[in-house]
Parts: C-alpha cells; structure tokens; sequence
C-alpha cells in the first residue's frame, strides 16, 4: 500500500488529480487507513495508469468511466475511432493556425531550420521476432536495410536514437495486446542484428508516441537535431503517431521507406498513406537517404 503522495508519483499524475478521479468515481482507493488517509494498492496504481494513459490519447472522462471495465474489443474499437478523432483535431488545429496567421498578416509558422539530422529506431525489438510475444515475419524486410543504414550513420556522425516499447504490469497499451516488451525481458531487448553500439541513444515508451512521457525531446534538443528520419515497426502506428507528433512540434520529417513496416501490406500502406497524403513527408529509401539529406545540407 502506498499513499495518495506516493501514487501521484508513481503514476505521473498530481494529487489533485487522483482526488478528482476519486470524487467523480474512476478510481476508488481499496483501503483507507486507521488515520482515514488514502491507501492504494497495486490495482489502484495500475487503475490509475490506465486513466492517465487514456487522458494522453484525449479521451474525456465520461468515455474514461465507459472503456475502464469495458471488454478489450471495445477498448480496441474505442482507440480506433479515437485514432481518427484525434487526427482530425490535429488537422483543425493547423487550419486554425494558419486563419490566425492570415489575420495577423503574418508568415505562416515556419518549420525550425534544417540542422543536424538523426536516425530513429521505433519498437525494433524482440518481441517481434519468432517465439516474440507479437511475431511477425514482415519484420526481416526491413532489418539488412537498417543494419546499413545505422552503421552508415555512425560513420558519419549522424546520432541513432532507438525508441523502445518498455511496458510493466498495468500499462493501458497492454489491455489492447498481449503483454510485450515488457522490461526486463528478452522481447523489450532490441533485435541482435540492430543492437546499439557505443554512442547511440535509447529512449524507452509506454504509449505509442514515441514523445509522451518520454526523454525523447530532451535527447533532440542536446544534440540540436532538426530532422528526423524515421525508421522502424508498426508503420500505421507507432512510426506515424510519432512522426506526425514531430511535424507539429516543427521537426522536418523524413521516412525510410523501405526501413519501415507493419503487420500487414495494408495497414503499411495505410500508414505511408496517411502521412504522404495528409503531412507530404519526404520518403527515400535507407540506401541513399543519408546522402541525400547530408548534401541537401
């Protein structure tokens, strides 16, 4: 057991937060103590993550209370129509931008300057492969590419920061798939033929953008990076959500078409999609990006 203090810690949420939670009846403590302070066992704090999880995907309250109990297909059917809810308001939001702009007769808000690139990995870890909690056999498209890729980076000076699923008993994102990644184990570790070498950087996630409740944007900014080229697994997912996440946070954003991939064709495609049609990135393949981008330069 643990107090409200120590839960707000532990949970990244503020003790206001888990006082309101408990008002309007999302999280409940099991226990209160003989002094009529709050006690919260291991479920409250895996309760509570979970609330906190859903708030990051922008859910309100109200749909919070419905998908806490609910079946996980109809938290998976939830996080999809959600999915497309909140692109949508990303969509609004840059509208609304540049209407604001137009009445203030301004420049529209410029991208920042393209400066030092970086390589990032998305989820290229165990898990994925044979005997992986998530097996998926579209995942050895991909790997002699990066291994190319990366060590060609490293050559020339260009950072590898690998993003990394690392999940523990509770996290939101595993009541939608069977555990993975989960630290500590074999699966959150990355695949072999990827590992990090000396000087690369990793940041470790729990949702699937890759800049929520992560040191990812800190590691960005030290090394002064200004473009990212994206890489990885789960195309329609991770490497989207957070690419996306980049571009409204003023990064150029390039993808390595062949250096990224899903579970599917489909749902590949269905990611290159979205981020050709709706954002335009720039897609090259691993073999020349680097050239391309460093002359660019």
């Amino acid at each position: 057991m643990v107090t409200i203090k120590q839960a707000a810690e532990r949970t990244n949420l503020t003790v206001r937060a888990i006082r309101h939670y408990e008002k309007i009846g999302l999280c409940v403590p099991s226990i209160r103590s003989g002094t009529g302070y709050r006690d919260y066992s291991d479920e409250d704090l895996a309760r509570l993550r979970q609330i906190r999880s859903y708030r990051d995907m922008l859910f309100s309250l109200e749909e919070i209370a419905a998908l806490l109990d609910a079946p996980k297909e109809e938290v998976y059917a939830a996080m999809e129509r959600q999915y497309f809810v909140v692109q949508q308001r990303l969509k609004d939001d840059h509208h609304a931008l540049a209407v604001i702009n137009t009445f203030l007769g301004s420049e529209p808000a410029k991208p920042k300057p393209t400066g030092r690139l970086a390589v990032i990995g998305i989820d290229l870890q165990n898990d994925i492969l044979e005997g992986g909690a998530l097996p998926c056999k579209r995942i050895g498209k991909i790997v002699p590419a990066l291994q190319a890729l990366f060590q060609e980076a490293r050559q020339r000076d260009v950072p590898v920061i690998y993003v990394c699923d690392c999940h523990k008993k509770g996290d939101a994102e595993l009541e939608l798939w069977n555990d993975h990644m989960i630290e500590g184990t074999w699966g959150a570790q990355v695949i072999q033929e990827l590992t990090p070498q000396p000087g690369d950087y990793v940041v470790h996630k729990n949702l699937f953008n890759g800049f929520v409740n992560t040191g990812l944007q800190a590691v960005l900014d030290s090394l002064d990076v200004h473009t990212l080229l994206f890489t990885g697994w789960r195309t329609d997912v991770c490497i989207s959500q957070t690419a996306i996440a980049a571009f409204y946070m003023g990064f150029r954003v390039i993808i390595a078409e062949d250096g990224v991939n899903s579970t599917s064709e489909h749902e590949h495609q269905n990611g290159l999609s979205l981020m050709q049609i709706n954002y335009n990135f720039e897609m090259y393949p691993c073999a020349s990006a680097l050239r391309i981008l460093l002359d660019a330069q």
